[in-house]
């Protein structure tokens, strides 16, 4: 992938792009390779559980990300009131550093909530360690449509209770999350504030998924530029998500869709999106009704940029700028 990667970027040097004159000739290379590649659509007649093993199985990011030889990966077990729940803790290298005394980063990964795990994650949770000097804590929370929804969010809450319990200060907890993980991430600083536990330090979105009833207008603006996301794909994701255990339930329910939630008392956040993708909307509205409930936020759009873009900082400077920037408000704050 990386071969192919440089033998586009060449390419694409050589031709500019007069309607994004922003985007580097790596992006552009990068973006190609996802075009080629696109999933195709998905049959509804077909059993869901089905198609989603199919797409746990084919879709990776470890095959565009993998993880580095010296990362160290250990398993830990959480436990809260019977309730246990597997993560890893992810760090660039050996700390000698007692996580008593750590930033901890508490990440949620995405994949629509039903796929996703510690294998596709490990190498961008690999550099933010790196990068961010922190050890990351990935949450290994239970998948659709195997587990209703919101087991995810009891997954999490039952984390962060874990933490605390464990003599872990809220003040070193940053909470992070991409796409559906970010909407994870919202939902459990909701209903962290909800059960009047202490807020973590700050929370970190990238193109959070915060409107499950797909009602904003990105959704139809965006949907020939983005190529992470389509609209129909999404639509069957959300589908199978409320199945038919919510049946008197609608996807803009705060239970599904942290944009429709409460934001008073939330710590300082700092939201990322593309303008090219299906959920720009998502995260647009998700910075005004937090601001409005007097949240700091810090906002960074990527013009002309794909869903998840900074995940892929291995391939162009524009992911790499994002969470350099990222990186400076965590010193920040």
């Amino acid at each position: 992938m990386r071969l192919l990667h440089s033998t586009l970027s060449l390419k694409h040097c050589l031709l500019s792009d007069q309607a994004r004159p922003t985007l580097s000739a790596d992006y552009r290379a990068f973006e190609e390779i996802l075009r080629l590649n696109a999933i195709s659509g998905i049959d509804p007649l077909r059993d869901p559980l089905s198609i989603v093993k199919e797409i746990r199985s084919s879709v990776s990011l470890a095959v565009a990300i993998p993880k580095p030889s010296h990362c160290q990966i250990t398993k830990q077990v959480f436990e809260h009131d019977g309730h246990t729940v597997d993560a890893f803790w992810v760090n660039h290298h050996q700390k000698n550093l007692p996580k008593e005394f750590d930033k901890i980063v508490l990440y949620f990964h995405g994949g629509g909530y039903l796929s996703g795990d510690i294998r596709s994650y490990s190498g961008f949770e690999c550099h933010l360690s790196q990068l961010f000097n922190v050890t990351v804590l990935h949450v290994e929370y239970r998948l659709i449509p195997e587990h209703p929804f919101p087991a995810a969010v009891d997954d999490a809450i039952a984390i962060y209770r874990a933490l605390l319990r464990h003599n872990i200060s809220p003040s070193q907890i940053l909470i992070m999350g991409d796409s559906a993980g970010g909407g994870l991430a919202l939902l459990t600083v909701q209903t962290i504030i909800a059960h009047q536990l202490p807020v973590p330090r700050g929370v970190i979105v990238i193109s959070p998924q915060t409107d499950l009833s797909l009602s904003g207008e990105s959704y139809t603006r965006n949907r020939l530029t983005d190529v992470m996301l389509n609209t129909d794909m999404t639509k069957w994701m959300v589908k199978v998500l409320m199945g038919i255990n919510h049946p008197d339930l609608s996807p803009d329910n705060p239970l599904f869709s942290p944009l429709f939630g409460k934001f008073e008392g939330f710590p300082p956040m700092y939201i990322i999106v593309g303008t090219a993708e299906i959920t720009e909307d998502d995260s647009r509205r998700l910075v005004n009704k937090a601001q409005d409930a007097g949240v700091d936020v810090t906002f960074e759009e990527g013009l002309h940029l794909m869903h998840i873009y900074p995940i892929f900082f291995l391939y162009y400077p524009e992911a790499r700028n994002t969470l350099n920037n990222i990186n400076k408000w965590i010193q920040k704050i």
